[in-house]
């Protein structure tokens, strides 16, 4: 599985597959949070990450 970060319209987001996730994060918060929250939900997935 593959997941990609990115922040759009002030929130980091998920996609996974054709799904965009909206995460509780704001753009202003540190990535290292989201990519922890991305490993927990998706454990063993490999992690993408953009601007």
């Amino acid at each position: 599985m593959k997941v990609v970060i990115r922040k759009l319209n002030g929130l980091w987001h998920l996609i996974v597959g054709s799904s965009q996730i909206r995460t509780p994060f704001l753009d202003t918060q540190d990535r290292a949070l989201v990519v922890t929250y991305a490993r927990r939900a998706y454990p063993g997935a490999k992690i993408f990450q953009r601007d």
